[in-house]
């Protein structure tokens, strides 16, 4: 089971939104315009046909158009509110879990980086070792070189005895 703690607000409303504006555009030209036709059609014995028919198609598309934008704009507006609303519930109960036929888990993301993010063979490469400079500070006696090295964890009487 895959399980689904959060949406990105943002792109989710997005691809919503360009979604009801493409679905309200191709409704408008499958169901709006061969009404407009059939109309004019019905119209032509009376002479009118040609305004009947031109009037329609400008306003059905005009129609389809702002409808799209609306959608669209509305759309982003409703699926945003909706995200946030999952996201808040899905951090208290966990969010939904999906069964995936087929897969073994998520991918491994694939952008790019020094090596294009595919498993290449990375060069070796050797951090060049810099000598700090010895400078004398005025009024300062010379400092002497250390006799020892420092050691990597502090003295504490934790844990021994």
């Amino acid at each position: 089971m895959v399980r689904i703690r959060r949406f990105g607000v943002v792109k989710t409303a997005t691809m919503a939104a360009v979604m009801y504006a493409v679905i309200i555009l191709v409704f408008t030209l499958l169901f709006g315009l061969p009404f407009v036709l059939i109309a004019g059609a019905s119209a032509r014995e009376t002479g009118a046909a040609a305004g009947i028919v031109g009037g329609g198609v400008v306003g059905v598309l005009l129609f389809g158009a702002i409808g799209a934008v609306a959608y669209g704009i509305g759309g982003w507006i409703m699926t945003a509110i909706g995200c946030l609303f999952y996201n808040l519930v899905a951090g208290w109960v966990g969010g939904i879990e999906v069964q995936i036929e087929g897969a073994s888990g998520p991918a491994a993301p694939q952008w790019g980086g020094p090596y294009g993010g595919y498993a290449q063979q990375q060069p070796q490469y050797q951090q060049p070792q810099y000598q700090q400079p010895q400078v004398q500070q005025p009024g300062y006696p010379p400092a002497a070189p250390p006799t020892q090295p420092p050691s990597q964890y502090p003295p504490s009487g934790f844990g021994q005895g």
